[in-house]
């Protein structure tokens, strides 16, 4: 019994964490939860001083959604749809892009004093359903993404990388906005780098630093702060290619709660380490393959002590036939804190293609495939007094109780530039969990894991 956290009043409400899980879970596939503000592919941009662009942007989406709460067929209330639209804009400034999250400051020695880009972004869902229950969904989401670093490329550099945004989605049941899935959600890094020698070796520390946070008072169970470590060795034994080593380390720290019965979360200490390969295989190949091993304690949890620990990795492939076109594949085993049970467990590849047309015309399509375990599931009239019991589980109470599920998630989208400003785009997003996993409630009310959701969106941009 964690006897060290604080606890607070028990909420008047209790449906949380099975479709939390999920819906968490489908929005980024194996890694921390982002809503996704629609945005166009930039334009031009306006040129500030000398190497800095500015890149501000304007778009109105007209949108339809099959299932507005993530629901089962099954589910009491159904599955109900949705027409929206949601006004979005951007604004965006640097002197380097940024690519999955990483600030494309080059390797070797620069005379910039700061590489950086920061972007801010917001939009309002606002659903056009004649249905109350759908309208009151409505919520304003915001970001910032910010990277800098500091002497890029030389001896010592400094790097800070932020991502805070304030998202709102619907619940997975039908239910007042007061009770909509509301958080705060921030994620940063400073990191130190050392580049003895002539830049080919470089070590880099880091400090990392997450924090979750849930506006609606029910939720208060998945409140969470994580603080951590990293360390990074690189080799760079050819010009585009490097040795990679990497280690992470993050302790998961809840906010609540310690009384029997509560739903309360478990505090976690994990450990990852991986190394392998990154770099530029001839002149069209980009490949990344790191394995290792990673290891979690639940070092409080005495009613289901699931700990992890095994293999973990990942291989990336990127093919570029033209200068136009890029065909990518990647498979991963890695393993995440979940904020039902202990973790969750993913297994699975994804694979995807982007393509400029003459015209410029841009497409992207990706589909992930996605196996996914969760253990330590609490057991009920223990850890959780709201949940009476559970259909199709996997262990035995007392060692572990898990669940599995089969997540398939697909991305598409084509967007066509009408002059220097304005840009028409199209997106289809499906995401579909296939499992035979219910959770049972004790006022009755019962959770299916499976659901399948379809999102059409029709964008029109100013950008520049």
């Amino acid at each position: 019994m964690r006897s060290h956290q604080k606890s607070r009043a028990p909420p008047r409400r209790r449906l949380l964490a099975p479709g939390l899980a999920i819906l968490l879970g489908i929005l980024v596939p194996g890694g921390a939860a982002r809503a996704d503000i629609p945005q166009t592919q930039d334009g031009p941009g306006i040129k500030v001083g000398q190497r800095s662009t500015l890149h501000p942007g304007f778009a109105l989406i007209l949108g339809a959604d099959s299932n507005v709460f993530w629901t089962n067929p099954q589910d009491r209330g159904g599955v109900r749809a949705s027409a929206y639209t949601m006004p979005t804009v951007w604004l965006g400034l640097g002197n380097r892009k940024v690519r999955d999250s990483v600030l494309q400051a080059p390797p070797g020695p620069s005379d910039r004093k700061v590489d950086y880009n920061v972007r801010v972004s917001a939009g309002y869902r606002a659903y056009l359903a004649a249905d109350p229950d759908i309208r009151k969904q409505s919520r304003f989401n915001f970001t910032i993404d910010g990277h800098l670093v500091f002497a890029p490329g030389r001896r010592f550099s400094v790097a800070v990388d932020e991502n805070f945004a304030r998202l709102a989605e619907p619940r997975n049941y039908v239910a007042g906005p007061d009770f909509n899935y509301n958080r705060i959600d921030h994620n940063g890094a400073l990191t130190f780098t050392l580049r003895p020698g002539g830049g080919r070796l470089s070590a880099s520390a880091s400090y990392l630093n997450e924090v979750l946070y849930y506006e609606a008072s029910d939720v208060f169970n998945a409140d969470r702060v994580v603080n951590g470590a990293a360390a990074d060795v690189r080799w760079r034994f050819l010009p585009k290619s490097a040795l990679v080593a990497r280690y992470t380390f993050h302790y998961t720290y809840y906010l609540c709660c310690v009384e029997t019965g509560t739903g309360r979360n478990e505090d976690s200490r994990a450990h990852r380490v991986v190394g392998g390969y990154r770099g530029i295989i001839g002149q069209r190949l980009f490949l990344e393959a790191l394995l290792g091993y990673g290891k979690a304690d639940y070092i409080y949890d005495t009613t289901t002590p699931a700990n992890f620990k095994g293999f973990i990795g990942s291989t990336s492939l990127s093919y570029y036939p033209t200068l136009r076109t890029n065909i990518s594949i990647q498979l991963e085993r890695a393993f995440h804190d979940s904020l039902f049970g202990n973790y969750f467990k993913d297994v699975g590849g994804r694979i995807g293609a982007a393509h400029t047309f003459r015209w410029r015309m841009f497409a992207a399509l990706q589909l992930a495939v996605i196996g996914r375990r969760y253990e330590g599931l609490p057991v009920p009239g223990q850890d959780i007094d709201t949940i009476t019991g559970y259909d199709n589980v996997y262990g035995d109470f007392g060692a572990s109780v898990a669940r599995k599920d089969t997540i398939f998630s697909l991305e598409s989208r084509v967007e066509q530039p009408l002059g220097k400003l304005f840009v028409l785009a199209l997106r289809y997003n499906l995401s579909v969990v296939r499992s035979d996993f219910v959770a049972r409630y004790a006022n009755g009310f019962v959770d299916y894991a499976a659901f399948s959701k379809h999102v059409v969106m029709l964008i029109g941009a100013v950008r520049f």
